[in-house]
């Protein structure tokens, strides 16, 4: 059975944004945290979708936006 799976990139990435605020961490710090380039973050934050899912897992993660974190 297929299922198709469908995300709202921009309201994912606005979230994370909103929350990287609220905990008042800076990109670099972010970055740092999770182990991956202020430019990937910086990519991310702009909606690219030309991060690899890695990364983004790793953002969304630290962030507490994915299930388990």
């Amino acid at each position: 059975m297929e299922s198709n799976i469908y995300l709202d990139w921009q309201e994912i990435v606005a979230e994370a944004i909103k929350r990287r605020k609220q905990q008042r961490l800076t990109q670099e710090q972010l970055a740092t945290i999770c182990g991956i380039s202020k430019p990937t973050l910086n990519n991310f934050e702009q909606a690219k979708t030309n991060i690899t899912l890695d990364s983004a897992l790793k953002i969304l993660s630290n962030l507490g936006l994915t299930k388990g974190s």
